[in-house]
């Protein structure tokens, strides 16, 4: 009598190494991709509670901001001078965040990964 086979293969085995490693790769890209965009919304956040923050001019508060991104270590948000905006509205000023990520997965495949948020800052400025 034939003894049927109980478990995987050792093909099998391999397929399931490779998916956990393929898997292991794209959260090893993409995951401090969205970290740092929570980083950034905690700043923004943090930002329109803020009461010395309310008081400061749109000038002042970028400045602002780049300190924050910069003791997080978010050097490439900082320098880049279209990510955030400032937008009037009807009970004051908005702050906007907006931004694209690329970056590498493996050969010639990327990623492309587009974050967006936005603030209501209270005070007039």
């Amino acid at each position: 009598m034939l003894k049927k086979q109980s478990g995987l293969s050792m093909i099998t085995w391999m397929l399931v190494i490779a998916l956990v490693g393929v898997q292991g790769v794209l959260a090893m890209r993409i995951i401090p991709v969205y970290i740092n965009f929570a980083s950034a919304q905690s700043i923004m956040d943090g930002l329109s509670s803020d009461p010395e923050a309310s008081s400061l001019s749109t000038k002042k508060l970028k400045v602002y901001i780049s300190k924050r991104l910069g003791i997080n270590g978010l050097y490439q948000l900082a320098s880049d001078k279209n990510a955030f905006k400032f937008v009037k509205q009807k009970k004051g000023l908005a702050l906007v965040l907006h931004y694209e990520e690329r970056g590498p997965i493996f050969g010639n495949l990327e990623f492309v990964a587009t974050f967006d948020h936005e603030v209501a800052l209270s005070g007039k400025r």
